[in-house]
């Protein structure tokens, strides 16, 4: 049974202003375990201030158990003014209560001896170790991050060029991920002036180091094949592609396009080359047709086993009981991407006709999926989700009243990003109801509602 949070008020460290907190001060990871992917990204126990718009997390104590690997580690703040005696006692409820909640025969030794972390960094690489991740991984994890601070603060774009054109080695592809990465938290956050500032590393990364720049040509060759997405132009990009991993991503995204009038094109050409007498062309363009067919076929190989894997999630869900579809949703979390609901989608049009049973099975596992995601976005991501879902305009306005407070132009002006980026993810309709509802958030926050 997951343990429930408790809502705990304090005063926001920058503003001073009361504002409430959910709180875990049991973080089972065989109940829940989502808190272990927000213990890990820094955000269990976090807040937001809704009045300053501030940021941070509560240093708590609480109790981390994960089952599958007996961890029992028990986290209690330095800086907390305890007395030892209401430090045993606090130790020993957690504890307790852990052990109430589980079965008899699941009670093991480990449990009454749980170790104690005054450092929340400490704790973290006890988890991490015992996920297999070495001391010399988030050692190098770490120097990655402390060189991303190190950009970050740099404080002319002199001394940045100069960092990034030093490190140009450092430039791998895990640091462009740490990057990007570091853009969504930052956007996710309503971060506005880090975000720009991480963007401006990244764009600065890309035009000097030896990888960016030979990622943005490969964008350059992709981009000019997406804008005209013809047999024709696929054949011509492949064909003037220097690298394997530019030819293997231009067959990703083309892969519909290779079909037979593909391959009588290119057979053509092979044909035209050995005709006039051109055999370094021919054996050219003959071998890469034989990577492409190979290439193909790998990537039909890798589609059908993901594919495969979610249609074998869809099962288990099927056979999982309705009681226990939310906890067996959350452990696959990272699972439900759009293919999972692409294939969800086929089976509920199957089912709608033939199988009023099944239908409302995969309903209920749909409505569990929602829920599950819902749970874990960010409190202002929610926000706007329930705005969207709900009735247009009388019960949008009545939440936006109840939200006053949230308001401010820097969270309208985050709608309006999010607005923008729905629109260009081809979301218009999506995104002119988010116009209506930010016009409402507008006229209620007394800010200036946009022309129509």
């Amino acid at each position: 049974m997951p343990f429930p949070s408790a809502n705990t008020s304090i005063a926001c460290p920058v503003c001073r202003q009361p504002i409430t907190i959910q709180v875990h001060q049991i973080v089972d990871v065989g109940e829940q375990p989502e808190l272990k992917q927000l213990l890990l990204a820094g955000r269990l126990n976090s807040f937001t201030c809704p009045y300053c718009h501030n940021a941070g997390a509560l240093a708590t104590p609480f109790f981390y158990h994960d089952p599958d690997k007996e961890l029992a580690l028990l986290f209690f703040p330095m800086d907390l003014n305890v007395k030892e005696a209401d430090q045993q006692k606090m130790i020993g409820r957690l504890t307790q209560q852990v052990l109430n909640n589980l079965p008899p025969e699941k009670r093991r030794a480990y449990l009454l001896q749980p170790q104690q972390f005054f450092n929340l960094k400490t704790l973290i690489e006890t988890i991490l170790q015992a996920d297999g991740i070495t001391p010399e991984m988030l050692a190098k994890e770490e120097a990655r991050l402390n060189f991303l601070q190190e950009l970050v603060d740099a404080t002319d774009d002199a001394q940045l060029d100069d960092l990034i054109r030093l490190h140009d080695a450092d430039f791998d592809p895990t640091m462009f991920q740490l990057l990007s990465s570091a853009l969504a938290a930052s956007a996710a956050d309503r971060q506005r002036e880090e975000f720009e500032r991480v963007q401006h590393i990244r764009d600065r990364a890309l035009e000097l180091t030896t990888l960016g720049r030979k990622l943005q040509q490969q964008q350059v060759i992709i981009d000019a094949f997406a804008a005209n997405p013809t047999r024709e132009n696929l054949l011509e990009q492949l064909s003037a592609a220097q690298t394997l991993e530019l030819r293997e991503a231009l067959l990703t995204v083309g892969r519909a396009l290779l079909d037979y009038p593909f391959f009588q094109a290119l057979t053509a050409r092979i044909d035209a080359a050995k005709k006039d007498g051109r055999a370094e062309e021919e054996a050219r363009l003959t071998a890469l047709r034989k990577e492409i067919l190979s290439t193909r076929d790998k990537i039909d190989a890798q589609a059908q086993a993901v594919m495969a894997g979610k249609v074998a999630l869809l099962r288990e869900l099927l056979g999982t009981p309705e009681a226990d579809l939310d906890k067996t949703i959350t452990a696959r979390l990272n699972e439900l991407d759009d293919l999972f609901f692409e294939v969800l989608t086929q089976n509920l049009q199957a089912a709608q006709q033939s199988d009023p049973q099944a239908f409302a099975h995969l309903q209920k596992i749909g409505e569990a999926a929602m829920r599950v995601i819902q749970g874990t976005q960010p409190p202002e991501v929610r926000f706007v989700n329930t705005l969207l879902q709900i009735e247009y305009p009388n019960r949008t306005r009545e939440l936006l009243e109840r939200n006053r407070q949230v308001l401010g132009p820097e969270f309208i002006a985050w709608m309006e990003g999010l607005a923008g980026d729905l629109r260009q993810n081809g979301r218009a309709e999506t995104a002119d109801r988010l116009v209506q509802v930010i016009d409402q958030a507008k006229e209620i926050a007394g800010l200036k509602v946009s022309l129509k």
